[in-house]
């Protein structure tokens, strides 16, 4: 089963986000809550001889993710600024392309941080304003008939930015696609 999603990404996961999934997800190990799981792409990345317990979310759990994933992984729907857990819960936080759409990005991280463990990650993939002079304009120039037509998601975020103004340090990040997009790790300051 491929969604309508699926296919409008498979050229941008071929320019880099399949990679970014193969090296990053497969770190993933302990206790790990995965936000904006959407159509379980990065289900198949996990490294499950490492992971404890996965709980994958979204706001809405997706028909294609209730059919991949099997029983003994918990699917919740819920929303990354109001999250349920505990504080110090998780070993790893993973999200992929989620960040754009968030309303209130501080909020988010805020909760990301209180339910990460102290020494545990965040791995993060997010497209963001691209460095790029021309890109940059562009992506200036379409965001607001974009955030309209794509569900309020955001092509001017800075998303390295949100995390070291709340509190995480970037242990390492890479930007592709001509900058439009970064991948990479955080932790807590």
């Amino acid at each position: 089963m491929i969604s309508l999603y699926d296919v409008f990404m498979m050229p941008l996961e071929k320019s880099g986000i399949k990679k970014a999934r193969n090296t990053l997800i497969p770190k993933a190990s302990g206790t790990v809550l995965e936000i904006g799981s959407g159509t379980g792409v990065n289900f198949k990345h996990y490294n499950f001889d490492n992971i404890q317990k996965l709980i994958m979310s979204d706001k809405k759990i997706s028909k294609k993710l209730k059919k991949i994933v099997p029983s003994n992984i918990e699917l919740l729907e819920l929303d990354v600024q109001n999250l349920t857990f505990a504080e110090n819960t998780f070993d790893y936080i993973i999200h992929s392309l989620v960040f754009c759409s968030v309303k209130d990005v501080s909020k988010g991280l805020k909760e990301l941080k209180r339910v990460l463990k102290p020494n545990g990650t965040i791995i993060f993939i997010e497209h963001i304003l691209p460095e790029r002079r021309g890109l940059k304009g562009l992506f200036s120039f379409i965001n607001p008939a974009w955030r309209v037509f794509a569900s309020g998601c955001n092509l001017t975020r800075d998303y390295e930015s949100s995390l070291l103004a709340n509190g995480f340090d970037v242990i390492h990040s890479t930007k592709f696609m001509k900058t439009a997009f970064v991948y990479g790790e955080a932790k807590i300051k």
